[in-house]
């Protein structure tokens, strides 16, 4: 029997160091609290929506762990496709009960979604795909996925779940895959993150602590279930911990962002958040009217993360929110990725926003909180790999029982990767972030980054996929494009620049191939461009190699030395930015 210690204040049992996977934590809490709701799922993010106890996702878990292991699925991927709601979390639980490998793949619609979702699957080999029967059914994305292994299974988890009350299976091991989290990578160089079971305990542990949760703790979220902050800190954490979330689909949220604090307010939410875009979002939209008869004095933090967080939009989300009770000590900017589980800093609870002031020639920075406990956080020459001092910028190295195992299948980027060594020091191996940051009174505050990845309202996107869609877009375009993205109004905003072919600068049909690569990009990503700029052959900037060299091309771009092409007027290339899709 697993040991128990009783939580802050007297309350129920917490998780202690003797309970290895999180497989055992919600089995405990089944027999402890079965009748306590552990999720709830808001149609249109509304009302009181459908929900699940402990007793029920259990049993849930156990029947369809049963079915898994029955297909021989243990230690085997398992891909998992599905809508936001309930049936994909019973498909995850039901993996980690088997000791299965979750997949989660990024559902948004099926022509948007299929060409990713079938390239996670053609690098995770999975054995069985687990979705709803409307997915499993659905041409576009089976199609998809059938092209690279058209020898899968799918199992739709949403109807009645097999028949029978098996015993929960043998536990996985600490060091056994728990589930592969894909970072936004290339299309075509997918990078599935192997968290293991050991992983999500430890960054359990970090999240509990850091964000002072407990049982009580009550957590509402809009975030992506395939995203590792909706995922881990949104589903995984509350359930950890004994507590309650409810869930609601992001678009619920995008395109009615009251309904999130709504929400909060309703279910008397302690714990919530979301990428700086939607406290940026709730300020530019609710009008002062909306917020008469909303109280959300609950509400003790409001994390932001996954994006760079921005001062500016933090203070005007709290002082919007003051009249309807919202406390601004509540702010929790924090930090992490994929590669660390999801948490690597944050908080303390309670502190509100913190940042370094700014200079004539310096931004101001948003401090993101103190370290986990039970790591270590360093800041390093990229070049010489040497620890700097406090004040000094580097890029962010992490060690610690929470950093995965490394990227699925690729050892070689997983050595560079997850392998690091401080020069002149005998301690661990580190995780090179790609991120730049300096420490200032043990507080981290996040800089930039050392990767191209651009990263718009939260969601990463690779530049070689958009500028893929980009060059496909018109037959007047060469394959030859740039994709970046540049300040705009406090945030990100995405800028792609692209080269025309021989023989049509001075075509008249250049505004249609302007308007056709905004069309692609939207429809492909989700992502209006702020301006799509067309150029005359052979001006973006290259490397000896022939590559394209972003950095130079956005210097090239903020500077207006770009050689653009004259018969691209331009309201035909100048896109206003703001809105996804």
């Amino acid at each position: 029997m697993m040991a128990q210690t009783t939580g802050p204040g007297g309350l129920a049992p917490l998780p202690t160091d003797q309970t290895t996977t999180l497989a055992q934590v919600l089995q405990r809490h089944a027999q402890s609290r079965p009748d306590k709701i552990a999720l709830r799922f808001l149609d249109r993010g509304e009302g009181e929506g459908q929900s699940l106890t402990y007793a029920d996702l259990d049993r849930q878990a156990r029947l369809w762990a049963a079915e898994l292991l029955a297909r021989g699925a243990r230690g085997r991927t398992v891909l998992l496709v599905y809508p936001p709601g309930l049936p994909f979390v019973i498909g995850f639980w039901a993996c980690l009960y088997a000791g299965a490998i979750a997949v989660p793949t990024p559902f948004i619609t099926p022509a948007r979604s299929a060409p990713r979702i079938a390239a996670i699957a053609a690098d995770a080999r999975p054995c069985l795909v687990l979705s709803a029967a409307a997915l499993a059914a659905e041409a576009t994305i089976r199609g998809a996925v059938a092209a690279v292994r058209p020898d899968l299974d799918w199992i739709a988890t949403d109807g009645p779940a097999p028949a029978g009350d098996p015993p929960p299976p043998a536990p996985p091991h600490p060091e056994d895959p728990a589930f592969l989290q894909y970072t936004s990578g290339s299309t075509a160089d997918p990078r599935g993150v192997i968290v293991t079971q050991g992983n999500l305990i430890a960054n359990m542990k970090m999240i509990r602590e850091a964000f002072a949760h407990d049982s009580e703790t009550r957590m509402v979220s809009w975030l992506p279930l395939f995203h590792d902050m909706g995922l881990v800190g949104g589903m995984l954490q509350p359930l950890y911990l004994g507590a309650e979330t409810v869930l609601m689909a992001p678009m619920d949220f995008i395109q009615r962002p009251l309904r999130w604090l709504q929400a909060i307010a309703r279910h008397r939410a302690t714990s919530s958040g979301g990428p700086n875009f939607a406290y940026a979002l709730c300020a530019e939209r609710l009008r002062p009217e909306q917020l008469e008869g909303l109280d959300l004095s609950s509400w003790r933090v409001a994390f932001c993360g996954a994006e760079p967080v921005r001062a500016e939009d933090l203070r005007r989300f709290a002082a919007r929110l003051a009249p309807a009770g919202f406390d601004p000590r509540a702010l929790f900017p924090c930090y992490g990725m994929a590669e660390t589980t999801l948490f690597v800093s944050g908080g303390p609870a309670g502190s509100g926003l913190a940042t370094l002031p700014g200079a004539p020639d310096l931004p101001e920075r948003v401090i993101c909180g103190l370290g986990a406990a039970g790591q270590a956080l360093a800041i390093v020459d990229p070049e010489t790999r040497e620890r700097l001092p406090e004040g000094k910028v580097g890029e962010i190295w992490v060690a610690g029982p929470h950093v995965g195992a490394g990227y699925w299948q690729q050892p070689e980027r997983s050595r560079d990767s997850f392998g690091a060594r401080i020069a002149g020091e005998d301690g661990p191996a580190f995780l090179r972030t790609g991120d730049l940051g300096q420490m200032s009174g043990g507080g981290l505050a996040v800089v930039g980054r050392l990767k191209d990845i651009v990263i718009i309202r939260g969601a990463k996107h690779h530049p070689e996929d958009i500028e893929a869609a980009a060059t496909r877009a018109h037959p007047a375009l060469s394959a030859t494009a740039a994709a970046f993205a540049v300040p705009q109004d406090g945030a990100e905003a995405l800028v792609v620049v692209q080269e025309v072919k021989r023989g049509h600068q001075a075509d008249p049909a250049l505004d249609l191939a302007a308007q056709a690569v905004v069309a692609a990009i939207c429809e492909g990503f989700g992502v209006r461009p702020l301006e799509v700029v067309l150029v005359r052959p052979g001006t973006l900037p290259r490397t000896t190699s022939n590559k394209i060299r972003r950095g130079a091309c956005r210097a090239a771009y903020l500077a207006a030395e770009l050689a653009r092409c004259p018969a691209a007027p331009k309201e035909c290339v100048a896109i206003s930015g703001g809105s996804d899709g």
